[in-house]
Formats: structure tokens, C-alpha cells, sequence
């Protein structure tokens, strides 16, 4: 049996989601050990010209949630960037999640083997719905997860690889 397109955005999300408020609630309960804002950690980042840990959060979340969005050709969904806690980044991942969970299984993966036409930047690029998932959606997704867990790490927060993948 061959997984569905819809079963590994879906898995993916709530798997990455889950680890990421995980490490959000821990990074949060870490700045209050420190008396230190919050700001102090969700402004961090690893280079001058890359999202800080805030941003990376948001990106992963815009990325899986329009991505879903892309495969099960619905409208785009609106979550703004606003977020300026971990309360809130939190309440973010709770609510992409539960937007790609509710999203019909069978509109996504009708679109499995449909060639989509995807923006990307001032460019289009045509790919199957489960190429534009396996080389686009899931690695971005991961990708900015992986630079929120690196950010926390190079902060201190005492996290493992077991925290990256389950939280």
C-alpha cells in the first residue's frame, strides 16, 4: 500500500507542529528562568539577512497551511504575521494544524498526480501535487523548523534531537 499525498502533509504537519509548540513552551518557561523577555529569544537569529526565530515559526506554518491549501486547490488561508509571544506562535501552529487536519482528504489527494501551477517569487513552476509536497512543502517546512531548533540550541535551551522530532 502506497501512503496518500493527504496522510503525509497531514502526519508531517501535525508531527512538526507538535514539537515546535513543545519547544516553544520550554523556550518559554527557559526566559522566564533568565528574567528575561521573551523578545530576547523570538528575536534571535543565526545571520543578519535570516528570519528571526519568530519568523521562522511563521514561515513554517505559512508554508504547510499554503501548501495544503495549493494541493487541495482551496483559496489561500490569511494568518497574519503578528505574533509577538510564544503564547502566540503557539496559538499559530495550533490553528495551521488544525487547518490542514480539516482540510478533505480526497480534494488533496485528487490532486496527487494533477501538474499545479505554484508561485514561487516573481516566477511560476508547474509540478505534480506530490512533487510540489515532497520537494517543496515538506522540506521548507522542516527546514525553517530545524533553524527555530537551532536558534533555541544556540541560545542554551537544553534541547535534543528527540525534541526536534517529537518535542
Amino acid at each position: 500500500m502506497t501512503d496518500t499525498v493527504s496522510y503525509l502533509v497531514k502526519t508531517s504537519t501535525a508531527q512538526t507542529t507538535t514539537a515546535l509548540k513543545s519547544n516553544l513552551t520550554k523556550a518559554k518557561a527557559y526566559a522566564a528562568e533568565l528574567e528575561i523577555d521573551e523578545s530576547a529569544l523570538l528575536d534571535l537569529r543565526l545571520y543578519p539577512n535570516m528570519g528571526t526565530l519568530t519568523r521562522q515559526i511563521q514561515l513554517a506554518s505559512d508554508t504547510v497551511a499554503r501548501g495544503a491549501a495549493r494541493l487541495a486547490q482551496l483559496d489561500m488561508p490569511s494568518f497574519p504575521d503578528t505574533e509577538t509571544t510564544f503564547d502566540a506562535l503557539i496559538e499559530r501552529l495550533d490553528k495551521v494544524n488544525a487547518y490542514v487536519q480539516a482540510i478533505d482528504d480526497a480534494a488533496i489527494d485528487a490532486n496527487a498526480r494533477v501538474e499545479l501551477e505554484i508561485p514561487l517569487g516573481p516566477m511560476t513552476v508547474n509540478w505534480e501535487g506530490r512533487q510540489y509536497l515532497s520537494t517543496f512543502i515538506l522540506p521548507n517546512m522542516h527546514f525553517h523548523a530545524s533553524i527555530a531548533y537551532a536558534l533555541l540550541r544556540q541560545a542554551g535551551l537544553g534541547l535534543g534531537k528527540r525534541d526536534f522530532l517529537m518535542g
